[in-house]
């Protein structure tokens, strides 16, 4: 679409909620992978370094008894850069076992839940990638040995796969719920041996900031389930009986509301009782707090779990009297040979932006059909116009960036045509996440938004298949 005639409208400045914002380079810690041991009151117990000194990745977390001796162990994953290497250990810092869980040639990283899911009294250990590989859960015995895998979601997500599991589909029968990673959103319930278990949602609509799931056990019940989005976004927690998960049963925001960095979380009966506790973790860019909450939202306690200028984020794991927590890092998701620009993906129909190489947002668009293509290639915003029109379709596309060398096609909001009362009609509401466009790229008026704000005439346009 050739925007044609006089451009009408007035640019608003508004801040981009931006990943720099929430974790700036310059401030983020890069910790030494150490794991922590922490009483229920937050009084530190243990504390040992789980891989190399010099890895600065991030260690995932779980505790449970794994073998079968009354007792619990810590297993511990690493965070992108490492290779999938699980490691059990002691409470006191002995390592008693490792395995590599995918090919060692992968480095996106591993989240880890531990749960005994076959009734022996030994916990498995379940495994999901991290970005970048296939979507394969593993469950695995305490000394590596297989016991299932399975793919979960679409075969083409790639976006990680974070894990927990529970008696969530009755007191005897235990599952594992799976999130989708940052780039998606969807739980969705399978049985250990990899069937789906009938139950499939997403608790935050249509965001794609990836959600962190963990069972809430209660004692002779059915467990529940508390879901919360890991990256970009408020520390807002859901709980969910999956009896009747069409409401949350309860729903809290775990830290400041203005706060926009995500949050980890895990559940427990701490105090060995029959009232779980949720375990929230502050993520990046703030000082790293752990909170512990009621499963209706009331707070209970709260501890740092690492030196107040460590800004990385918290992983976190609990048992009966126990919490245990690994450092979280950021690391680079883009390009760093530009200093801006935006990746449009016509598979997945997702708009993704970076600056520095860390992302900035990430946001669902429609593309064009299939009689009339987004053509594909590297280009540029060539034009920033705030009400751009469109002659040959009588439309109007606000926060219009033209990025072809013609200008032909742009990016824009959903296009909109002018009521006789003044009003506005917009077409293709409901058409976001669906190439329906004429070849332009649509996205939603607020996102579009935030995107002029944001990109500057010169930003780099890559758009691929």
């Amino acid at each position: 679409m050739q925007p044609k005639g006089r451009a009408i409208g007035i640019v608003i400045a508004i801040a981009v909620l931006s990943y720099a914002s929430v974790c700036d380079a310059k401030t983020v810690g890069k910790l030494q992978p150490e794991v922590r041991v922490y009483d229920g009151t937050g009084n530190l117990q243990k504390k040992f370094l789980a891989y190399s000194v010099n890895f600065r990745g991030g260690v995932h977390v779980a505790v449970a008894d794994t073998n079968g001796d009354g007792i619990n162990e810590i297993v511990t994953a690493p965070g992108p850069g490492g290779g999938p290497e699980i490691k059990i250990f002691s409470l006191d810092g002995v390592r008693l076992s490792r395995f590599m869980a995918y090919a060692e040639s992968f480095h996106g990283g591993v989240n880890i839940a531990a749960y005994d899911l076959d009734g022996d009294g030994a916990a498995e250990i379940i495994t999901g990638p991290g970005a970048g590989s296939p979507p394969t859960v593993k469950v695995f015995k305490h000394d590596g040995t297989p016991v299932s895998s399975f793919n979960v979601f679409d075969a083409r997500h790639r976006y990680g796969v974070n894990v927990t599991a529970g008696a969530l589909g009755g007191h005897a029968e235990a599952l594992i719920a799976v999130g989708s990673g940052f780039g998606a959103s969807q739980v969705v319930l399978y049985t250990p041996k990899g069937k789906y278990a009938g139950l499939s949602m997403r608790p935050f609509g249509s965001s794609m900031f990836g959600i962190v799931v963990s069972a809430v056990p209660r004692p002779g019940k059915r467990s529940l389930l508390a879901v919360a989005q890991e990256r970009l976004s408020p520390a807002t927690i859901k709980v969910f009986d999956l009896s009747s998960p069409k409401k949350s049963v309860a729903t809290f925001t775990a830290f400041d509301p203005k706060y926009r960095g995500g949050v980890q979380i895990a559940s427990a009966n701490i105090d060995g009782n029959d009232a779980p506790e949720i375990i929230a973790a502050i993520g990046p860019g703030k000082t790293p707090r752990v909170k512990s909450f009621s499963a209706e939202g009331r707070q209970l306690n709260e501890f740092l779990s690492y030196a107040k200028l460590f800004t990385g984020g918290t992983n976190v794991a609990v048992a009966q009297g126990i919490v245990v927590t690994g450092p979280r890092t950021v690391s680079l998701d883009g390009r760093t040979d530009l200093y801006k620009y935006i990746e449009v993906n016509l598979t997945s129909q997702t708009l993704t932006y970076y600056e520095n190489g860390l992302l900035k947002g990430i946001h669902r668009v429609s593309t064009g059909k299939w009689s009339t293509p987004t053509p594909v290639g590297t280009y540029a915003v060539k034009n920033k116009v705030p009400v751009a029109y469109s002659k040959p379709y009588d439309l109007y596309m606000e926060w219009w960036m033209a990025f072809t060398p013609d200008g032909s096609y742009g990016l824009h909001a959903l296009p909109y045509w002018k009521l006789k009362n003044g009003g506005k009609k917009y077409e293709g509401v409901a058409h976001i996440g669906t190439p329906v466009s004429h070849g332009c790229i649509r996205q939603s008026i607020e996102e579009a938004k935030a995107l002029y704000a944001w990109a500057d005439i010169g930003t780099p346009v890559i758009v691929t298949r």
